[in-house]
């Protein structure tokens, strides 16, 4: 077995250079928080310079004057009413209709043309877990 290997060569350097078998433990714990300690700064550096490259490059202005508040515009025509697939309920269409304006940049409008049930072959919660459980580190 691998472990009574590892413990007898250990005992064995120990009794070669008399030291007491708690030092033994002792340098050894040390040795392995101070591994671990080296890692984690390696994992927090990584993580920061890949922050730091993910993150786009904006022109930082040095006296960028402050932003105008925004001129009233005209008055936006209304959009024609989605076409909805029958047994969606009116409800459904505006909750959908929220949150594609929320997701919207500002100053964009967005606008609903259809709305309709997937075509689907698993449900949405099971779509949700496999794309969870299969995406790339």
């Amino acid at each position: 077995m691998v472990t009574n290997a590892a413990t007898e060569a250990t005992e064995a350097v120990a009794e070669v250079i008399k030291i007491p078998d708690a030092m033994v433990v002792v340098v050894g714990i040390a040795i392995v928080m101070s591994v671990l300690l080296v890692l984690t700064g390696i994992f927090y550096a990584f993580g920061f310079i890949m922050s730091r490259a993910s993150k786009p490059k904006t022109a930082k202005k040095a006296n960028a004057p402050a932003a105008e508040p925004a001129k009233a515009s005209a008055p936006v025509a209304a959009t024609p009413a989605p076409v909805v697939q029958e047994g969606i309920s009116g409800e459904v269409v505006a909750a959908i209709a929220a949150a594609v304006a929320m997701m919207a940049p500002e100053g964009k409008r967005y606008a609903l043309k259809s709305v309709s049930r997937a075509n689907g072959g698993r449900p949405a919660w099971a779509a949700a877990g496999v794309a969870d459980n299969t995406r790339p580190f």
